[in-house]
C-alpha cells in the first residue's frame, strides 16, 4: 500500500491529524526491498535515526516490535506504523521475552505505563501487549529521545479478502471503536494524556484502495 498509493494512507492519517505534515515518504515496506519490515536497531537506521539521550538497549531487548511501515516527512517528523485488519489482531500474545530480558522491558512498560497516567492493575507484558510495546516505542522516540515521532494505529475495512478463520472484519469505524475502547480501558489508558496527540487512530476503507490501485493501473497504461 505504502508503495503504490501512499496518497490513500497519508489522506487517512491526515483525516485524524493535524499535527502530521504529508506528504509522508514512506521507507517500508517497499516492492523494491521485499517489501521488508524492520525492527530493533533496522528499523531506526532505516529511518535514519539516532537516540542520542536513551539508546535502544538500555530500553528494550533484541526482537522488540516489527513496524509494519515506516516514513518521514519532509520537516523531519517520524512515522511508526502498526496496521490492524480484524478484530482479533488486537488480542496479540503476551511478551515471549525470556528472564534475562523481561526485566528491562517490564521496567520500561512501567514507565510508560506512569507516564501516560494508567491505574489499570493490568500487566502490560501480557495484556493488549502488542500495543503496549508500540506505545512504549513513541515514548522512546518521543519523550526520552525528543524526536518528533507519531504512532499511527491504522484500522482497515472491508478487509474481507482473507480467510481469518472466522474473526471480525469491521465494515465501519464504529465496528473498529468498541475493540478500540475496550483496549484502551483495559490498559487504563485516558483519553488525553501526554502522548495522546502523538498516537494516532486512523481508519482506511480497503474499497478505497482498490479503487485508487485501479485508478493508477488505469492511468499508467494510457
Amino acid at each position: 500500500m505504502v508503495d503504490v498509493c501512499p496518497q490513500t494512507l497519508d489522506a487517512a492519517i491526515g483525516r485524524e491529524s493535524d499535527e502530521i505534515s504529508a506528504p509522508i515518504r514512506w521507507v517500508s515496506p517497499l516492492a523494491d526491498d521485499n517489501f521488508r519490515e524492520y525492527r530493533d536497531g533496522a528499523f531506526l537506521k532505516k529511518l535514519g535515526v539516532r537516540l542520542d539521550c536513551v539508546p535502544l538497549n538500555e530500553f528494550w531487548r533484541p526482537n522488540g516490535p516489527c513496524w509494519d511501515a515506516l516514513g518521514r516527512t519532509d520537516d523531519g517528523q517520524i512515522i511508526l506504523l502498526e496496521a490492524k485488519a480484524h478484530v482479533g489482531e488486537m488480542d496479540s500474545s503476551p511478551s515471549q521475552a525470556g528472564e534475562k530480558s523481561l526485566p528491562l522491558i517490564r521496567e520500561s512498560i512501567e514507565s510508560v505505563k506512569s507516564y501516560v497516567g494508567s491505574r489499570s492493575p493490568a500487566d502490560w507484558t501480557t495484556t493488549f501487549y502488542q500495543h503496549a510495546n508500540r506505545l512504549a516505542h513513541l515514548y522512546l522516540l518521543r519523550t526520552l529521545n525528543g524526536l518528533p515521532a507519531f504512532l499511527v494505529n491504522l484500522y482497515f475495512m472491508n478487509a474481507d479478502d482473507m480467510d481469518y478463520g472466522g474473526r471480525s472484519v469491521p465494515k465501519t469505524i464504529a465496528e473498529w471503536e468498541d475493540p478500540i475502547s475496550c483496549q484502551d480501558r483495559t490498559l487504563g489508558i485516558p483519553s488525553q494524556h501526554p502522548l495522546s496527540q502523538y498516537a494516532i487512530h486512523a481508519f482506511a476503507d480497503v474499497n478505497d484502495i482498490k479503487q485508487a490501485l485501479k485508478t493508477s493501473s488505469e492511468w499508467s497504461s494510457e
